[in-house]
């Protein structure tokens, strides 16, 4: 008599999580981190942990920004892209003015974390509305270039008011 073998069950495996979703949980954890060292500078009153924070905040800018340009994002409706398109001048205004606003009256040393927090939102916002508009054929090519080339113009403005301080 042959001895009868059970019929092999497939295994169960679990779905492990993307890149994308991998960046986006390091960047939560980077803004948990922000938030502890926030807390505890309402009781220790120390300016390093003021920059550790803003530093920390933008290394988790940096891994949203990852995490967008791997991102499978979908097909978005007009109403949705106006949104992102708002988001993305926010952002952009916001960075301008933390530019701006760095080298007012501030050591090299804080002008250097508000320019890293400047341009990694820059970062941020740039590739939002760049994946957004490259998932649509009819989308402006005016908006994906000024989508691509936000960033840079953060870069020159940092550049330029540095420059002018210096003089």
């Amino acid at each position: 008599m042959r001895p009868t073998s059970k019929p092999r069950m497939p295994e169960l495996r679990t779905a492990s999580l993307t890149l994308a979703a991998r960046c986006l949980i390091a960047a939560a954890a980077g803004a948990f981190g922000v938030l502890v060292l926030l807390l505890v500078h309402i009781f220790v009153s120390a300016e390093w942990l003021q920059l550790a924070s803003i530093w920390l905040l933008g290394a988790a800018l940096l891994s949203v920004w990852v995490g967008i340009l791997l991102w499978r994002i979908p097909v978005f409706g007009n109403r949705t892209l106006l949104l992102f398109s708002l988001a993305w001048i926010l952002g952009i205004a916001a960075a301008l003015w933390l530019a701006v606003w760095a080298v007012a009256g501030r050591s090299l040393i804080w002008q250097y974390t508000l320019h890293w927090l400047s341009l990694t939102l820059s970062f941020v916002v740039g590739a939002l509305l760049l994946r957004a508009l490259l998932r649509r054929r009819a989308a402006p090519i005016i908006g994906r270039l000024l989508s691509l080339i936000s960033p840079l113009i953060i870069l020159v403005v940092i550049l330029m008011t540095t420059l002018a301080r210096s003089m």
